[in-house]
């Protein structure tokens, strides 16, 4: 029979696990309600996504940020694919980031890896749109398409060099270079000999070559010696001094040829004055006759001019008035 305090005991055991189980259940949903997220979509357009699982980790410069949260296919284009992905709360997602669909390893299995974004670039808004980004796999898979499509190229063109009139021609330039070898080949066997004498002589060339270069280095050394020597420095000096009494010779023949101009200009301007002043009384007294016949003209025009028949009167019967 149980006893009261087994009754207890059990009691206070259930109490007790009730509690910690309420516990572990309010931990583990306060974990998931109050761990706030912001959610962003990513549209893949003809890429297949196998591999890529809800659950899948979203990686930002190899650091997990966030899982993928849902897969599904567009409804308005069914050749794209629409990810829904969570990353922690104010991760700084950028507008010129892009999602690259990467490989784990050789599972198979895949992530989203963000890759790119600058610091100048603007912050995406949550709920919104990350640009879609090629994988290593597509562009490795593009660029052996793109070496496919030269390489079919390149052999299609040499389909066509060696195809036709073309794949005559070819045996024709063949047929010539053939022929050329076998004509120099001969020209050689001709002129062996000539050809040996004419290595011999550059081999002699060659084996003299250091000793023209030692002489030669030995003459330029002793120009050198020359031109830094003292007798150089005495004849560029005497050679300085020379030049410096030319051109004091030729000033001083200058400033005399001007002194002597300068005198001679003197004495023409002493000689103008000396003539102006012997003649000077001359011209004065020139002057005064000349001044008088001008009155002497004009009292006559007066004259005239008051009496014209003065003019036919003699100069017996009458004088002029004013006559000397």
């Amino acid at each position: 029979m149980v006893t009261k305090s087994q009754k207890l005991r059990l009691g206070i055991f259930i109490c007790v696990g009730i509690v910690l189980l309420v516990a572990l259940l309010s931990l583990l949903l306060g974990n998931i309600l109050f761990n706030k997220k912001d959610i962003y979509f990513i549209r893949y357009k003809d890429v297949s996504v196998a591999g890529l699982n809800i659950g899948g980790a979203v990686q930002y410069h190899g650091i997990r940020i966030g899982r993928v949260e849902d897969l599904t296919i567009d409804p308005k284009d069914v050749t794209t694919v629409i990810v829904e992905i969570s990353v922690k709360h104010k991760t700084p997602i950028k507008e010129d980031v892009e999602a690259v669909i990467s490989t784990v390893g050789i599972t198979g299995l895949k992530l989203i890896e963000l890759v790119g974004g600058t610091a100048e670039s603007e912050t995406l808004k949550p709920n919104s749109y990350i640009k879609p980004g090629a994988s290593v796999f597509e562009a490795i898979t593009g660029k052996a398409e793109v070496i496919a499509e030269k390489l079919e190229f390149v052999l299609n063109n040499l389909a066509d060099l060696f195809s036709g009139e073309n794949k005559t021609d070819l045996k024709e330039l063949i047929r010539n270079a053939k022929n050329s070898l076998a004509n120099i080949n001969n020209l050689l066997e001709e002129n062996r000999d000539n050809i040996k004498q004419s290595i011999t002589n550059i081999n002699k060339f060659s084996d003299e070559l250091p000793i023209l270069s030692d002489n030669a280095e030995k003459t330029i050394n002793d120009i050198k010696e020359f031109i830094n020597s003292e007798e150089m420095s005495n004849l560029l000096a005497n050679l300085n001094d020379i030049s410096d009494e030319i051109k004091l010779a030729q000033i001083k023949k200058t400033i005399n040829d001007i002194n002597v101009a300068v005198a001679t200009i003197n004495k023409t301007f002493t000689h103008m004055d000396l003539t102006f002043i012997e003649s000077r009384e001359d011209i004065i007294q020139s002057m005064d006759l000349l001044k008088e016949t001008m009155q002497y003209l004009n009292e006559f025009s007066r004259l005239i001019s008051e009496e014209p028949s003065l003019l036919i009167k003699t100069r017996g019967t009458e004088e002029i008035p004013g006559g000397r």
